[in-house]
């Protein structure tokens, strides 16, 4: 269904939309700025036009016209315009029943009132009641709720556009001469070079090549804590340079920084609509022609049955008219989620849809990838098994040479053992997610790749093996090189444990949700980091696909709904198989970005227990908007078919269970997500308990 609110909603997301491809220019802002004026200006004329209509009605009777000549009038065109339009437009073009139209017929059906006890000559009850004022008022609620709706889907999206303006709009290019020129961030193309200064905003994302400084990152991650920034590492556009100077070498054009990602992102969620909220669109489309048949019968029951008289009847079933139209139950879903999505956008979160939001809260088997998730992705080589013919130096070249342009912690780990010793060239390079990299050094075809897979097709010495044994039985990940198909040796490599892992764990414990850790590393490493932590069961020796099985099989042996928390670089095939999954870190990964559901902007995996009790409390907040306004609209159709709600008291009724149920779900947008009230306990069937 289609209401007002609705419609609303989906012109301000398309005018987003240009805006953003526009990079919130100037004059797109001055745009909006005049409009919401506008309507501001409509709402506060229509506004004193009800309080002149109603002291007029209550202090001067005998006002010539009146109340026909009602100044209530004004109301009617500033804020029922629009709504008659909608109803128009739906009925005559698309050929659709919307609650705009009921609308519509409430205003429409007190003003023919208004004009029947006026010729007719009725008094009485309703002698100083005025219905263009019930009308009147009617139009301005409505066009209140949708000012109200606008500013809480507006606040969703300010922290977006606010990186978007943060973003500098020139960047200093370096040449090749050394020469610095100024140009449009736009003109950058991968593999420029750019200055970065202290106290000035980083142009683009990119990888630092000289220089090192500290940068604040918490219009991005969250984060307060600038991180410190050295050659090597990566940086994004509109994070800012606060003390060194910096030169970047430029890895992503303007149109596909992390930036300009997350904003396309955030309105993708915002245009995704929640399973849930496929229930308020079947009742509503129903609810509509009901509501009309409803009006007819209460009329003639009032009319025919109980003799209440013409007008009296008449009034029921105006009344019916406006209190039926299900627009607060309509925005029970679309306003939570709005809100729920803008505020974790707003804190580092980035969440790709409602359904995301409803999934995540069902978790009851979480599955954490080890290395970068519950551990700290800062391996360091602990010792090196060179084969006869190599020696440790050599076999540690190889492998830096083969993983210097890899971004895996493992690789970030061998180029860093091998210090500032000249690495030889790599060429012909081939990467297999989960096995390792295959390239050609010196003439020579070496592949760095995991013990099991080394295993499979190359012969290992007994002593080696024995090597590899004891490391293993310590928990350390072994890592096998060979060269022309000839085994040449093994690195061992350890990790440590992300500050706050055991906590989550033991958090996710307590409230019924098993922890498992999945990975490829060897059952020793697996086993060590599980007992650590605290975790139910370790999954090792998985390949990418073998994690998508693993997934699979925790659904066989009864789990309703898993979550899988990766790094989103060898863990998509379990992240995509998942009922639901959090990336970690997704700023730097695209595929993180394409396939999670969830991503953290940030690398805090302790967020994930605060994320699934706010997935909870925005279906929380939605529930108690379906209840509530369920319990008003019937309670006010009942009091209406009694005669005891009139028009007047009716539009009141109807439009302030709307402005409740936007102002409940505009309360997510202040919720923090670790202060969301204990993490509710879950039962056999996967709900909240």
């Amino acid at each position: 269904m289609s209401c007002p609110h609705c419609q609303k909603r989906e012109r301000e997301l398309a005018e987003a939309r240009k805006a953003a491809a526009a990079s919130a220019c100037g004059c797109a802002d001055a745009a909006r700025e005049r409009r919401e004026a506008r309507e501001r200006l409509a709402l506060w004329i229509s506004f004193a036009s009800l309080v002149a209509s109603f002291c007029v009605a209550r202090f001067f009777p005998g006002f010539p016209g009146f109340p026909l000549a009602d100044p209530a009038w004004i109301a009617v065109a500033l804020c029922g315009a629009p709504i008659l339009r909608a109803a128009a437009d739906a009925l005559f073009r698309g050929r659709r029943i919307t609650s705009s139209l009921l609308i519509s017929s409430g205003i429409a059906a007190s003003i023919a009132l208004q004009i029947f006890s006026t010729y007719s000559g009725a008094a009485g009850t309703h002698e100083h009641e005025s219905y263009i004022f019930a009308a009147g008022e009617i139009a301005f609620l409505m066009g209140l709720g949708e000012w109200l709706e606008a500013r809480t889907l507006r606040r969703t999206r300010d922290g977006v556009e606010a990186l978007l303006k943060v973003s500098p709009k020139r960047a200093v290019r370096v040449r090749a001469d050394g020469s610095e020129e100024s140009v449009p961030v736009e003109e950058l193309a991968v593999g420029d070079v750019v200055a970065v200064r202290s106290d000035e905003t980083i142009p683009a994302d990119g990888e630092v090549i000289s220089g090192s400084s500290a940068v604040d990152q918490s219009s991005l991650t969250g984060e307060s804590v600038p991180a410190d920034k050295l050659p090597g590492d990566s940086v994004l556009a509109g994070t800012r340079n606060l003390s060194g100077s910096l030169r970047v070498r430029v890895s992503r054009r303007t149109g596909d920084t992390a930036i300009a990602r997350l904003v396309r992102l955030v309105e993708e969620a915002e245009s995704k609509k929640a399973p849930i909220q496929n229930v308020a669109d079947r009742w509503a489309s129903k609810i509509v022609p009901a509501a009309l048949v409803f009006s007819v019968l209460v009329f003639a029951a009032a009319f025919f049955l109980l003799d209440a008289g013409f007008e009296a009847s008449l009034v029921r079933g105006v009344t019916i008219l406006v209190v039926f139209c299900p627009c607060a139950f309509a925005l029970a879903t679309p306003t939570a989620i709005a809100a729920g999505i803008g505020n974790a956008s707003r804190r580092g979160v980035l969440v790709k849809s409602g359904a995301a939001l409803e999934r995540l809260a069902a978790t009851d088997t979480a599955v954490f990838d080890k290395t970068g998730t519950l551990t700290r992705s800062s391996l360091r080589v602990e010792d090196v098994f060179a084969a006869a013919g190599f020696s440790e130096a050599r076999v540690l070249a190889l492998c830096g040479a083969a993983e210097r342009h890899s971004a895996h912690p493992i690789a970030r780990a061998l180029v860093a053992a091998c210090g500032n010793a000249p690495l030889p060239e790599a060429t012909e390079a081939r990467t297999r997610n989960g096995v390792g990299i295959e390239c050609v050094v010196e003439g020579a075809r070496v592949s760095v790749r995991s013990r099991r897979a080394a295993a499979a097709d190359t012969r290992i010495p007994p002593e080696a093996e024995a090597f590899a044994d004891a490391r293993a039985a310590r928990g350390e990940t072994l890592v096998a090189l060979t060269a022309d198909d000839a085994f040449a040796g093994f690195v061992a490599l350890s990790d440590t444990l992300r500050e706050g892992a055991p906590e989550l764990v033991r958090e996710l414990k307590t409230a019924g949700v098993r922890t498992i850790v999945l990975t490829g590393d060897n059952r020793e490493a697996a086993a060590r980091v599980a007992e650590s932590v605290g975790a139910d069961e370790a999954i090792s020796e998985c390949l990418p696909e073998d994690k998508a099985a693993a997934i699979r099989g925790l659904r066989e042996r009864g789990a309703r709904s898993v979550l899988m928390v990766g790094d989103g670089v060898n863990d998509a095939p379990a992240l995509a198989s998942a009922d639901s999954s959090i990336a970690m870190g997704a700023l730097g990964s695209e595929l993180a970005v394409e396939t999670a559901e969830i991503a953290l902007l940030n690398d805090r995996v302790e967020l994930v227990p605060a994320l699934i009790r706010f997935s909870r409390t925005v279906l929380r907040t939605i529930h108690a908007n379906f209840a509530f306004s369920i319990c008003v609209n019937v309670s006010a159709v009942a009091l209406s078919a009694f005669g005891v709600l009139d028009p007047v008291s009716g539009a009141v009724v109807h439009n302030a269970s709307s402005l409740l149920v936007v102002l409940n779900s505009a309360s997510l947008m202040t919720r923090k997500l670790d202060r969301c009230g204990p993490l509710c306990a879950l039962r056999g069937d996967g709900k909240t308990g």
